[in-house]
């Protein structure tokens, strides 16, 4: 199986072709960061993620084709959806994806977000909430389990993300998922980091 054009996360949209700024994650908190660091910089406490992109959203003109992606933080529990999508339809971006997931956290730390709502589940629920504003969702997914979960709640475009560390065959894991995920009835996407 061979995937289709990879997404990758991108904090500048300056210069970019229409044909790379479609597949980009547009997460503009990570600019003053170099790209290797952020995976890391994005999951730290630091940065609004959301706040930022809501600035970004404010100083761009509407795109007159090819958007980018909109990553959003999307258990940040003061997102306010209509307010997001409103913007985001302003502008014509169309599509939006958890990213960064809070799926990257794994051990203690994940039991302690899911502990205070932090989890999959509630990403998912929220790309539901701004499907029904017209705007269409990605659901980021690191595991099988959490694309059965997205499945399970009616999610069908899929970006799958190797997580923190990459697989020990990365192929063989994106096919392994990307596979379950047809014989499911969704879309698999690759994500890509900037850093490779």
């Amino acid at each position: 199986m061979i995937p289709a054009p990879a997404r990758s996360p991108i904090a500048r949209l300056d210069g970019l072709r229409p044909a790379r700024r479609a597949l980009s994650i547009w997460l503009p908190a990570l600019a003053p960061f170099p790209a290797p660091l952020w995976p890391l910089v994005s999951l730290l406490p630091v940065l609004d993620i959301n706040g930022a992109l809501a600035a970004a959203l404010e100083a761009q003109r509407p795109f007159r084709a090819a958007p980018p992606i909109a990553g959003i933080f999307a258990c940040d529990p003061f997102l306010r959806p209509a307010d997001l999508a409103a913007r985001l339809h302003r502008v014509g971006i169309r599509e939006v994806v958890n990213a960064p997931t809070i799926q990257l956290f794994d051990g203690e730390t994940a039991a302690e977000l899911g502990s205070v709502g932090y989890r999959a589940e509630a990403e998912f629920r929220l790309l539901l909430r701004l499907a029904e504003l017209g705007l269409e969702p990605l659901a980021c997914v690191t595991s099988r389990a959490a694309a059965d979960l997205a499945l399970g709640l009616g999610l069908r475009r899929f970006l799958l993300h190797p997580g923190l560390t990459l697989p020990a065959d990365p192929q063989a894991w994106w096919a392994e998922l990307a596979g379950h995920v047809a014989i499911e009835g969704g879309e698999a996407l690759l994500w890509r980091d900037e850093s490779e």
